[in-house]
């Protein structure tokens, strides 16, 4: 048995050492990574191709370090879209903190690659992966209780405070790596919604009390590149809310085609909450015109008989245009090329 093991141990020490070197050169190789030079060629390339292309966006990154032995940690990660409206700041999003790591047993074993990631943003957590084998990609993405409040697109598009944690899941298996050919799923529930703080005005002249929406889900399921949106409604106390819709995805995910509907209608409880909410959305039983309507034109022609206003979300998702529903009832049909 000990000649046995002296044999053995012999011819380990030829596997160990280059095994060793190899260990050694990983964690040099990484501590040593030059992840500053890195960055900027990020951030170049990615503002020369929407330079390039004609695109409105532009990217900052404050830092970025290793992570592991096959990963990199980002922080300060800024995106701006520039307004479509004359005179406004760009949109912002902004990413406190993010992690990726590049699955170096996956792509031995496995044949394929695996890059994992996490990111602390909006007050929550996304992660997920994104896989390849052979020709076909898969995305899957995990959100964790973000605040919608602090995706400044969405306070853009309603224009006043907006609070409520969302959390939800994104599954998406691409062939040949084309988003335009996805099939997949998409689930989001966020909770306790409100719209409003009592504070901020609409149109600068009016502050909006608080519309508890309470909980809205969201589902769709993609088929051949297209995003059915199956589920829209929120059902709280002051408001109602119903949609559903299209996305045409595009390999380019700010270019995707957006043809949805939205309708909600403002509940008698909470026009009849105080004088003010009586004089913005019109008192129960009243048929004077309410000041909600008079502040823009579209929004009486986006009434309905029912008492919902609707509204069509239609185009490019960088440069969506929200307008009346046709006739107050329903969106004509969104031709894509």
């Amino acid at each position: 048995m000990k000649e046995r093991l002296l044999k053995y141990a012999k011819h380990a020490k030829w596997v160990g050492y280059p095994l060793f070197y190899l260990a050694c050169l990983l964690v040099f190789a990484a501590l040593t990574f030059p992840y500053g030079k890195l960055k900027e060629h990020v951030i170049g390339a990615f503002n020369a191709q929407q330079h390039a292309t004609g695109g409105n966006q532009e990217l900052q990154i404050d830092g970025m370090s290793g992570y592991w032995l096959s990963g990199a940690r980002l922080k300060g990660v800024r995106l701006f879209t520039a307004s479509t409206e004359p005179g406004q700041p760009p949109q912002k999003i902004e990413i406190e903190e993010a992690t990726f790591r590049y699955g170096i047993l996956s792509a031995i074993f496995a044949g394929g690659s695996t890059v994992s990631f996490d990111a602390h943003a909006f007050g929550g957590e996304i992660s997920g992966s994104y896989e390849t084998g052979g020709k076909d990609q898969s995305l899957a993405l995990s959100i964790g209780a973000i605040d919608i409040g602090r995706v400044e697109p969405l306070a853009r598009i309603l224009g006043v405070p907006l609070q409520g944690k969302m959390s939800g899941s994104v599954e998406l298996k691409m062939p040949d790596g084309r988003a335009s050919k996805a099939t997949g799923s998409v689930s989001l529930v966020a909770s306790d919604v409100a719209v409003g703080d009592g504070k901020a005005k609409i149109k600068g002249a009016l502050a909006l009390p608080t519309i508890h929406v309470g909980t809205m889900t969201v589902g769709g399921e993609a088929k051949d590149g297209v995003l059915k949106i199956t589920k829209l409604a929120a059902g709280g106390k002051d408001l109602d809310l119903q949609g559903e819709g299209r996305i045409t995805i595009r390999d380019v995910s700010s270019e995707s085609l957006c043809d949805t509907q939205v309708r909600f209608r403002i509940n008698d409880a909470y026009r009849g909450q105080s004088d003010m909410t009586k004089t913005l959305f019109g008192a129960p039983g009243s048929n004077a015109p309410p000041l909600f309507e008079l502040a823009d034109p579209r929004i009486k022609q986006s009434k309905r008989a029912d008492g919902f206003y609707a509204w069509t979300m239609r185009g490019p998702l960088n440069r969506l245009d929200i307008i009346p529903a046709v006739g107050g009832g329903g969106a004509a049909p969104f031709a894509t090329p």
